[in-house]
């Protein structure tokens, strides 16, 4: 079962991309403005890197618009417990750990819920 964050960071990816096709910017532009690689910045777009929080702002206000829009996913901004992941690096084990056994209950309370909706 994949990750409602990784999948979550994919719809991002997706967010992020439809605007710079609509400001006409490219990876590579939208890369120079944030001083990271265009490889860094493919791999944000893919979904394939966690961004956080001043990493969204950036982007948003690059591209004049707004970090909920870019954390829209089907009509839908990202829950709250989402931003959790955009808060950095954990450094603490137990906390770390502790994050992710909420992370894994979540991931099944929404399979529960997609299996009780089909």
């Amino acid at each position: 079962m994949e990750s409602i964050y990784a999948n979550n960071y994919t719809e991002v990816g997706k967010n992020i991309s439809m605007v710079m096709e609509q400001r006409g910017m490219t990876q590579q532009n939208l890369a120079n403005r944030l001083g990271i690689s265009k490889q860094v910045m493919s791999k944000i777009i893919k979904g394939n890197k966690a961004i956080n929080v001043t990493e969204l702002s950036q982007i948003a206000s690059i591209l004049d618009s707004t970090t909920d829009f870019l954390l829209t996913v089907n009509n839908n901004t990202i829950s709250s417990d989402f931003g959790c992941a955009f808060m950095g690096m954990i450094k603490d084990d137990e906390t770390r750990a502790k994050v992710e056994l909420l992370r894994n209950a979540i991931d099944q309370i929404y399979l529960l819920e997609e299996l009780v909706n089909e």
